[in-house]
């Protein structure tokens, strides 16, 4: 019992935990996901944009290598000379850094969201802790990394060479071919083993995620104990406590106001008070308190009993006395049973409706 109250992960981890968690910078990450997502979108920058940075390369290499063999070396002419090859290189360049930034940026918010959290860049020197080091290197996830990194070496190595022996009698003809299929060729293998690898490694990713996801999910487990003292110190939160008075507060409001068109009248003060009153003599003895409230929730309540087409009459010194002294759901004191009766007659007689009768006196 001891093992489930203090040593035991058996309880599933709390909102605020995972809140918590989150402003440490704990969460379920894997980097083989943004590896493998920034090497399909360079494979994909690659494809869509290469073959227009190819061009840019060889226009670039065209004018310099068949430009006049002197140049005037001043200050004008090098600055036009260096701003022109930086345009070329911006040109080829930008795109392919676009797409790849953009890829990374993607996968990453995709598995955090916007996440801001200071707390992860503060220094730890407990893990400068030699004893904790060393039980970190044989820990479980240090296992699980290496049978990872091991895995992705054999598969990249696998995909890469299964490539080039499906092209290897393509490769060995290159010699005997002009410059432009030599350099066709190479562009194309790049793209294509550039797929490959990324959807070997997306595959992999995938599979590590998944443990991340289920390790995060372990470490996020509370202990009876913990889950205990999480619970009692969210009670004596002042905050907590607000919100959840609040809470209550909002919900019975709401109950209240659900309850004024079952009144047969309402009481107001005009304007600051109302108070809504039903009375049936076949269920109750005295004329109860269904409604009651102050400003906003007064004017609700007149509202709602326009609404219904439930009288509304004014009686100030009677609606303060029914919204001090009487409870939500309590009947009015026996020394108001006079006034109301004349209150209900002159409702009847507005409204055309017929009192209701007792059973024991319709009987």
């Amino acid at each position: 019992m001891a093992t489930d109250d203090y040593g035991e992960k058996t309880e599933q981890p709390t909102e605020r935990r995972r809140t918590q968690a989150r402003e440490q910078g704990n969460i379920a990450r894997s980097t083989d996901v943004t590896a493998a997502g920034v090497l399909l979108a360079a494979a994909g920058a690659l494809y869509f944009v290469g073959p227009t940075s190819g061009e840019v390369l060889l226009r670039l290499m065209r004018t310099t290598l068949t430009s006049e063999p002197r140049l005037t070396i001043d200050p004008p002419a090098v600055a036009a000379l260096l701003w022109s090859v930086a345009a070329s290189l911006a040109t080829m360049l930008v795109p392919l850094m676009g797409l790849v930034f953009l890829g990374s940026l993607s996968i990453n918010l995709f598995q955090t969201g916007f996440l801001w959290a200071p707390e992860a860049l503060a220094p730890k020197f407990e893990r400068l802790n030699p004893l904790q080091g060393f039980q970190r290197l044989f820990s479980l996830s240090s296992v699980v990394r290496l049978a990872g990194s091991l895995a992705k070496i054999l598969a990249v190595t696998g995909v890469a060479y299964w490539y080039l022996a499906v092209h290897r009698n393509e490769y060995l003809a290159l010699p005997q071919q002009d410059a432009a299929v030599i350099l066709t060729t190479a562009g194309r293998s790049i793209v294509e083993l550039s797929f490959f690898l990324a959807l070997t490694l997306v595959a992999l990713a995938v599979l590590d995620y998944g443990y991340q996801f289920w390790h995060y999910e372990r470490e996020l487990m509370m202990t009876k104990q913990e889950l205990r003292e999480e619970l009692k110190e969210m009670d004596g939160n002042p905050q907590v406590r607000q919100r959840r008075r609040e809470a209550h507060r909002k919900l019975a409001e709401a109950r209240q106001l659900s309850e004024v068109k079952k009144a047969d009248v309402v009481i107001t003060n005009p304007t600051e008070i109302a108070v809504a009153v039903q009375y049936d003599p076949a269920e109750m003895p005295a004329p109860v308190v269904v409604a009651k409230g102050m400003g906003e929730i007064a004017a609700q309540i007149r509202r709602i009993a326009a609404e219904h087409r439930i009288p509304i009459i004014e009686r100030k010194p009677l609606a303060r006395t029914l919204y001090r002294q009487v409870k939500v759901g309590h009947p009015i004191p026996v020394e108001m049973y006079e006034v109301f009766v004349e209150i209900l007659a002159y409702v009847y007689k507005v409204t055309g409706k017929k009192p209701k009768v007792p059973p024991e006196d319709a009987g």
